[in-house]
């Protein structure tokens, strides 16, 4: 053995207390990730029931009317009344396991709705999960005027925009009937004129 070599201090191991301490490190760390993870992953989560809209009364009769056997699933027929105002109720069904906090609720419409979004929406409310609720939305009839008496608007998708663990999620969901509101003829449309190739959607 040469005698510039120095003997090796043992090396101690580590006592009970070391190993706990190093063990509540490993599962808060690995807790922690797990935290990120569904967080990260939180608005992938989200699942919402397709609704089925419905109209309120317009002077005191029926908004609407469900058409069976008029499509795969019958449609939701809407009374148009120029510049009358019908409130639709959207149901909403939270079908995941994270809580939806909900800031907005609107209809997927072209870009002239023959539905004319009023109000200043539904307020913000929070679907626990399994939990449903129900916003109601107001329209005016109006835009008449880009449309010929054969025509009509049909709505089969609803977005819903709000935060899912405070981080915002947008999902557009179809409609279990989609709504449809037929245009006027010449005379039911004050905004329409008798010449050829006016008010056109361009």
């Amino acid at each position: 053995m040469s005698l510039l070599a120095e003997p090796q201090a043992p090396v101690a191991e580590a006592t009970g207390p070391v190993r706990r301490r190093r063990r509540a490190g490993v599962v808060a760390l690995a807790a922690a990730l797990a935290l990120a993870a569904a967080w990260l992953l939180s608005p992938h989560l989200l699942r919402l029931a397709p609704p089925a809209v419905t109209a309120g009364q317009l002077d005191g009769e029926p908004g609407g009317l469900l058409v069976e056997g008029y499509g795969a699933a019958g449609t939701y027929a809407l009374h148009y009344r120029y510049g009358e105002t019908v409130t639709l109720r959207v149901p909403l069904a939270n079908d995941s396991p994270v809580p939806l906090h909900v800031t907005d609720v609107e209809l997927v419409e072209p870009t002239y709705p023959l539905l004319e979004p009023v109000g200043d929406g539904p307020r913000p409310f929070t679907l626990l999960p399994g939990q449903d609720g129900s916003v109601e939305l107001a329209f005016e009839y109006t835009n008449c005027r880009y449309y010929h008496e054969r025509a009509n608007n049909t709505v089969d998708r609803v977005r819903v925009t709000g935060t899912v663990l405070g981080r915002e999620v947008v999902r557009t969901v179809e409609l279990v009937t989609p709504v449809v509101v037929h245009s006027q003829v010449i005379i039911n449309c004050p905004e329409r004129t008798f010449v050829r190739g006016d008010d056109r959607l361009t």
